[in-house]
């Protein structure tokens, strides 16, 4: 075995795993040094656990994991890095590759075969294929060769060597250049085998799928995707049926496709592997009649092969058992004498079977950027100063969600899922009904490739505007109540502003009473809420009052939308929008706008625009611009040297100047918002060898200093 190679086995064979398990998970607790059994709260969950239950232990084998015995999760450091990064398996093995200095080469070994493709099909090789439908066109499509002879390589100087004949074809799927799954559909011995490097997750016929349609099969084997092919349908297979499917490309085909449809063999191993598929991703089954094996056949190629087709009535399919979804209690139905019991024991019944089966991750409503920022049944916020065009904003993203197929509007590369059918309903409160909610009306309609006069089913639009803020609640309860039954797919509301919608956004009372309303909307109904939401005025970023709080500890994602600031900390034409809060993954990176005059709209800005101003910041590490990358970085603890260095190279300035921008925010106990918008200060904690820094909340009460800008 070649050590030098970038491989799981050189990785471990070359670095301690209870250093590197430390050094990934360092960021995410204040305990020093992480030992055998030592608790910290979960590094991927989106809140700290109230009680600790994550460690790092060392197994039987001699190997370190981790486990956290509350959630379940665990794993090895591979899956850790994985999970914590948001990457694939090859991409951990590079990374840990690079943060450990290992110098293991990237480079693939020699390929160990030798193959001779014929150069042209003959009809000889092609009978074999004919009877199931599959042409020459078909067999090129796909990268299908008919192979003369190839070698394996399996040992220096002991090759194997295998001849096709008229006897014993032998057919080539080709994977990439240094890979082939070999076929020899008449071998006594073996059919399948490979050649070169395997993939790690294996599809065929992916790269074929069409990038939408109705339905596309997962089936067996390769020849029944060619097959299905060749009969109009779409299809891909795993490398066998017993392969579980990268959660990701799931994801992906529900997105594509109204129906995915799993259709395997029907012998015993084909029937409980479908059953286990479908189970677990909420997929259909087809179903092929029991007739077929009585023929000696027993999948769709052979099905075809007899002469049949997927419209006679022997062929069944069996539709998807939806997943359970959990019924909360309406917060105006209440348990007889507060009795809650019941509800809670059948809601465990319905956790357990659930935990039972494979978590599918649902597809987003709206992509930005082909990365989903909007979620099904989920609470999301766009925060931002006034006069920084949050109204524009969701305006864009509601164009977005009902824009017609063929407009090409100009749409801050916001995109829906357009498999997922919605209902927009936009709950205005601020904007008079002369002017200036119709014309956004108006706008909303023009970017969609809608007339003014139009009236689309899928929008919806009301305003409070009118309603005495004591009774904006109840107007609110009563319209969410309409939609429900109005609309029988999935509503996204949007409420601009949220604030408006309860008596006093300052009272706990009415906070929770409307953060309970939307919290129960969201589970017991396909519902999704958007909350834009003014801040504090002045150099803090948190949103207003109790309402601002507790809206962003429920959001799942939380954008923040304001003008960029020059060196002398006055806005600049240039809009940022910095993503707070996404549980959707790994947050994406700030993205820059601009209003436009001519469109009375928002647009992307320019290169030279967003260079400006990035040079503006950092030839000067302004102590308000140390705050705000201050408040974006530090999300949890982190080492002073970590902090300092990428400040730094932010800045474009001295470690020390950093150093000295750093005490200055301590000495002057500068408010600075922690990552849930909470009014915070910096401070410094030795911890062992270490310093670290990290932002503790101002406590009610307790004095805050003013920046003398």
């Amino acid at each position: 075995m070649n050590t030098d190679i970038l491989t799981k086995e050189n990785i471990l064979n070359k670095i301690d795993l209870q250093d590197a398990f430390n050094h990934y998970l360092q960021p995410y607790h204040n305990k020093g040094v992480l030992k055998h059994g030592k608790l910290i709260s979960n590094p991927f969950l989106g809140e700290k656990q109230k009680t600790p239950s994550f460690n790092i232990y060392k197994a039987k084998s001699g190997n370190w994991k981790y486990k956290d015995f509350a959630t379940g999760d665990e794993g090895d450091i591979f899956d850790l890095v994985m999970r914590l990064k948001q990457c694939d398996f090859r991409e951990a093995l590079i990374m840990i590759n690079q943060d450990f200095s290992l110098n293991l080469s990237y480079d693939t070994p020699k390929v160990s075969f030798e193959i001779q493709l014929k150069e042209a099909w003959q009809s000889e090789d092609l009978k074999y294929w004919l009877p199931y439908g599959i042409k020459e066109s078909i067999l090129k499509h796909f990268r299908v060769s008919a192979i003369q002879n190839y070698t394996r390589i399996n040992t220096p100087g002991k090759p194997n060597s295998f001849n096709s004949s008229s006897q014993n074809p032998i057919y080539g799927y080709k994977i990439s250049e240094d890979c082939y799954k070999i076929y020899s559909p008449l071998s006594s011995r073996s059919r399948f085998a490979w050649l070169g490097n395997k993939p790690e997750a294996y599809i065929f016929g992916y790269e074929q799928l069409p990038k939408t349609g109705n339905r596309v099969f997962i089936t067996g084997g390769e020849k029944d995707v060619l097959s299905l092919y060749a009969h109009n349908e779409a299809a891909i297979c795993f490398n066998s049926e017993t392969a579980n499917p990268p959660p990701k490309i799931m994801d992906n085909l529900k997105a594509r496709f109204k129906e995915v449809i799993v259709l395997y063999d029907i012998d015993h191993t084909g029937i409980t592997q479908s059953i286990k598929l479908s189970s677990n991703y909420g997929l259909h089954r087809m179903l092929l009649p029991e007739k077929l094996m009585k023929d000696k056949g027993k999948d769709i190629s052979d099905f075809y092969a007899l002469g049949h087709n997927l419209s006679i009535a022997e062929v069944k399919i069996e539709m998807a058992e939806p997943l359970e979804e959990i019924q909360l209690l309406s917060t105006k139905t209440l348990a007889k004498e507060n009795d809650y019991m019941p509800l809670l024991l059948e809601t465990q019944k319905v956790l357990t079977k659930r935990k039972a089966k494979l978590i599918h991750k649902t597809p987003p409503l709206l992509f930005h950027n082909d990365v989903g920022i909007l979620y099904p049944r989920t609470i999301n916020v766009i925060q931002g100063k006034a006069g920084v065009h949050k109204s524009r904003l969701a305006e864009t993203i509601c164009s977005a969600l009902i824009k017609k197929e063929y407009c090409d509007s100009d749409l801050l590369n916001f995109r829906r899922n357009t498999q997922q059918a919605v209902t927009v309903c936009y709950v205005d409160t601020e904007r008079n009904l002369t002017e200036q909610f119709p014309y956004a009306l108006q706008q909303i309609l023009k970017k969609t490739g809608y007339q003014r006069e139009d009236t689309p089913e899928d929008f919806d639009y009301i305003s409070l505007l009118q309603v005495p803020r004591k009774d904006r609640f109840s107007a609110l309860t009563s319209y969410i109540r309409r939609v429900k039954q109005m609309y029988s797919g999935h509503v996204i509301i949007i409420l601009d502003v949220i604030t408006d919608c309860i008596p006093d956004f300052n009272r706990s009372s009415d906070s929770m009473q409307l953060i309970d309303l939307m919290n129960d909307s969201i589970n017991s109904e396909d519902v999704t809420f958007l909350a834009l939401i003014h801040e504090n005025p002045g150099s803090t970023d948190k949103a207003r009052g109790h309402l601002g709080t507790e809206l962003l500890n429920k959001a799942t994602t939380a954008i923040q939308i304001g003008f960029e600031k020059d060196n002398n900390r006055r806005p600049t034409d240039l809009i940022v929008l910095n993503v707070l809060k996404f549980r959707g993954g790994k947050r994406p990176e700030p993205f820059h706008i601009k209003y436009c005059e001519q469109t009375n709209g928002l647009i992307e800005a320019d290169a030279d625009l967003i260079d400006e101003s990035v040079r503006s910041r950092r030839t000067k590490a302004d102590l308000f611009e140390i705050q705000q990358q201050i408040s974006r970085m530090l999300r949890s603890s982190i080492q002073s040297r970590t902090l300092v260095e990428e400040l730094a190279s932010f800045f474009d300035c001295s470690e020390r100047t950093i150093r000295e921008r750093l005490q200055e925010c301590i000495d002057k106990r500068i408010p600075i918002a922690n990552g849930k918008g909470v009014p915070s200060v910096l401070q410094k904690k030795k911890e062992g060898k270490e310093v670290f820094y990290s932002l503790a909340p101002i406590q009610r009460g307790q004095k805050q200093k003013t920046m003398q800008l």
